[in-house]
């Protein structure tokens, strides 16, 4: 990232994640609502208390980055990469991403989220 701090770069992350995220809980939650389980609330109620920390999190991002006067244009789908416009403070960029690294980040922050110590 040439123009971003690191910190513009962790929001920028989240804002490219996060809905991935909130896709394959949401895809997740329809298999479970229709599937066979005895006891299905459980799983539902875990996955939309993930949802909402996700949007929560993804809502305050939003903020964060209009007061830095950042911008992420919606991505470009190549064959194995998808390919990210910035404007961070008037400065554009470009950033690329193998679609193995987006999966493979998903399914880690998947887990985290699952895996936060919940009561």
């Amino acid at each position: 990232m040439l123009y971003g701090t690191e910190e513009d770069r962790g929001l920028i992350d989240i804002f490219i994640m996060y809905p991935m995220l909130l896709t394959i809980f949401d895809r997740d939650l329809k298999v479970i609502q229709t599937s066979p389980f005895k006891l299905k609330r459980p799983y539902i109620l875990l996955i939309e208390r993930v949802m909402d920390d996700i949007s929560m999190e993804l809502h305050e991002t939003r903020k964060k980055m209009m007061a830095k006067r950042i911008k992420v244009m919606d991505p470009k789908r190549l064959e194995d990469v998808t390919e990210y416009e910035i404007f961070i403070r008037g400065y554009r960029e470009i950033m690329r991403f193998p679609n193995v690294h987006l999966r493979n980040k998903a399914e880690i922050l998947l887990e985290r989220f699952l895996l936060k110590n919940r009561v």
